[in-house]
């Protein structure tokens, strides 16, 4: 639990404008974030060193919005990127190179980090967009809506064509599965490598959670009894928790899922319930070594919870004055962290509001031009050079995700090949018996 000791845990709300922070082994209340209040899914953690939150512009309530940031540092220095329209999920790529934000109008942006470049806004949906998610080695981006459909979009792709469309993802990876539609608003999207190709869970309030390989589309369908409101899986993607309406957290095993066309209706005796809330589940995260599970509620609680034993450890009761909507767990700021390990530090972008390129200009990644300083802790990331690593990388197969995309594509192809097979000796043996029965015939007329 040392590393634990390293992290505290950020809650925020929709309706309060400071966000605290908690020591998570005592429950004290460290400082609290001014201006940090995020609607669902509009909290994120960038390259570990800085926090962003998505929100209305307070000074343009009907039309703006802006997404705020602060180091994790220096917390109590609020910085705002001020945007066309007001943003509602937001995720950041696992490198810290890309930050992606979708609105209510269905619009969704990505830009640079390092230099607040917006890179491409395009129709993601028609409805407003609920969720946002990167896959892990940061090569998709998929998008969740609030007509209840889930879209899969290629990296590589995107920046390819003026309007991209979910289907362009084909053109790089064949049959690859890019479309889920779910009959209510999505309110989770996770992305895990699980098993022989890459897989997506996505959740919704028709009480179901459909677990797909994004390869094959092979798909599990798994139903509570409840609305679904969020999800997580644990860091070794062993376990994965729904929160639901009826206040309960509902645990179940990842072994094997998604490896089988199946529905099925989870019971009482096929999970974990978790009950410590009077009120909705509205969000879920995991401590860094996966030890702990918090859990936040509409009736302005979290709850910390041991997986070994599923016991409450701690209950911070009623210190949001809240509804809960994000939880993240974070590095401690360094006036009180004990570890002494340098942090990867990056400058706090200011993002832009529209794209510096025109019709005429091709729709390619430019560098972001911040040059490196030897004498500078701050990290320089350069889009074109990494977009050009992972052609290269997606060419000569020197990923683990693409060599587990590329074996479920040989083991696809196999399955295909030896349907064939059956169908062509289904035909034979059919041609046979019937040259059988004109032999038999002949012979009887002679």
């Amino acid at each position: 639990m040392d590393r634990e000791s390293e992290v505290v845990l950020v809650v925020c709300g929709e309706g309060c404008d400071a966000a605290p922070i908690f020591d998570i082994n005592t429950g004290e209340e460290i400082l609290r974030i001014h201006d940090c209040r995020a609607p669902p899914s509009g909290l994120a953690c960038v390259a570990g060193c800085l926090l962003a939150a998505s929100r209305p512009d307070k000074d343009q309530l009907v039309f703006g919005g802006a997404i705020y940031f602060w180091d994790i540092n220096k917390l109590q220095e609020t910085n705002k990127s001020c945007l066309g329209e007001a943003i509602g999920p937001i995720a950041c790529s696992k490198d810290g190179i890309y930050l992606v934000g979708g609105t209510h109008s269905g619009n969704a942006y990505i830009w640079e980090v390092a230099s607040g470049s917006l890179l491409k806004s395009w129709r993601a949906h028609k409805n407003a967009l609920t969720c946002l998610a990167f896959s892990q080695d940061s090569s998709l981006i998929i998008s969740g809506s609030e007509e209840g459909t889930v879209h899969v979009w290629c990296m590589i792709s995107l920046f390819q064509v003026e309007e991209p469309q979910a289907h362009e993802a084909v053109k790089h990876y064949p049959d690859f599965y890019n479309t889920i539609e779910h009959e209510a608003s999505i309110t989770g999207i996770l992305t895990i490598l699980g098993g022989p190709c890459p897989m997506l869970i996505t959740s919704s309030p028709d009480s179901s959670c459909k677990v797909s390989e994004l390869l094959s589309g092979r798909l599990r369908m798994l139903t509570l009894f409840s609305p679904i409101t969020t999800t997580d899986i644990d860091p070794l993607e062993q376990l994965m928790i729904c929160g639901a309406i009826d206040a309960a957290k509902y645990v179940t095993g990842l072994n094997g899922t998604g490896m089988q066309y199946t529905t099925k209706m989870l019971s009482q005796d096929d999970c974990q319930v978790l009950c410590g809330h009077n009120a909705p589940i509205s969000a879920l995260a995991f401590c860094s070594e996966g030890a702990w599970l918090v859990s936040g509620s509409k009736d302005c609680t979290v709850v910390i919870w041991d997986i070994a034993t599923w016991n409450v450890v701690r209950k911070l009761g009623n210190k949001m004055g809240e509804p809960v909507t994000n939880l993240l767990v974070m590095p401690k700021p360094e006036g009180s962290r004990v570890d002494t390990r340098n942090y990867l530090s990056l400058e706090i972008p200011k993002l832009e509001k529209k794209s510096k390129l025109t019709n005429e200009t091709p729709i390619i990644l430019l560098p972001s031009g911040f040059p490196k300083d030897a004498d500078s802790a701050h990290t320089c990331f350069q889009s074109a050079e990494l977009l050009s690593k992972q052609i290269s990388d997606l060419e000569g197969k020197r990923t683990p995700e693409v060599i587990q995309m590329a074996v479920a594509m040989t083991v696809h192809e196999q399955t295909k090949d030896q349907n064939t097979v059956k169908e062509l000796s289904s035909m034979n043996s059919v041609v046979q018996c019937k040259v059988l029965k004109m032999m038999q015939l002949r012979a009887s007329l002679d």
